[in-house]
């Protein structure tokens, strides 16, 4: 099958200061590829770069997210790409949702803006609402009515009504607690087998990655200095970076 994400000699720069180089990389259909490294390894950065979100930077290369190369790409196909052919989960997403609208005014926004309306949008909302376990009564709540998990499913059920074949996870599990935290990856590993979803999920929680990730990318500077099969990158590091990283992985009994 044909990989969602292509990324060909990706290269971002803050003048002349080299910010990210990533030769290639792609994700296919059902597949997870997680980006790993220390804060400010470059990790959001390849992540904003596959929705065309680096602001002022200079950016070159290939990237191609649905079918549409976002490198130099006009707002009309920008358009395209983010929310219908691929979704960003936040950190924190309740920090981006309007905290004057209740969540079902918000998702029926989303939907209408990429042309879905009517009785469709009320279909793909309860499909999404019940793929995510969230109670429909939820829609009715302000953003600060809803704890962090429920938010985190939220942003995840938008993905999921939109029917973005990428999901874009940037530190999803980071603000929760573990039951919560568990139960987001389950429901991203359900996405992934039932709709068969891309997902790259960018994360410094090496033993969070190690559950959920097929492949990883380990970068230092914005560099790759890694890259193979999660068991043996995580397992077996060639990389001595890989292997700080890993020893910094707090552990019972340390």
């Amino acid at each position: 099958m044909s990989p969602l994400i292509t990324i060909e000699d990706l290269r971002v720069r803050a003048g002349d200061r080299l910010l990210v180089a990533l030769d290639a990389l792609e994700v296919g259909p059902g597949e997870c590829v997680a980006l790993v490294g220390e804060s400010g390894s470059g990790k959001t950065t390849v992540l904003n770069a596959m929705l065309g979100l680096t602001g002022g930077l200079r950016v070159s290369g290939r990237v191609v997210v649905g079918g549409v190369d976002v490198v130099g790409a006009d707002e009309r196909a920008l358009g395209r790409v983010r929310g219908s052919a691929a979704a960003l989960i936040s950190q924190s997403p309740q920090d981006s949702l309007n905290p004057t609208m209740r969540l079902g005014t918000l998702l029926r926004r989303v939907l209408a803006r990429h042309g879905v309306r009517g009785a469709e949008a009320r279909e793909r909302t309860a499909d999404a609402l019940r793929s995510v376990l969230l109670d429909p009564g939820l829609l009715r709540r302000y953003p600060h009515q809803v704890s962090g998990g429920q938010a985190q499913r939220f942003a995840i059920a938008t993905a999921v009504a939109l029917r973005a074949g990428v999901l874009l996870a940037d530190e999803p599990t980071s603000a929760l607690d573990v039951t919560v935290q568990a139960s987001v990856l389950d429901l991203l590993a359900r996405l992934r087998r039932e709709q068969g979803v891309a997902l790259v999920f960018v994360s410094h929680d090496l033993a969070v990655v190690s559950g959920i990730a097929d492949r990883v990318v380990v970068l230092r500077d914005g560099r790759v200095v890694e890259a193979g099969p999660a068991a043996g990158v995580l397992g077996a590091p060639a990389s001595a970076y890989t292997r700080e990283l890993l020893d910094a992985v707090p552990t019972i009994g340390k």
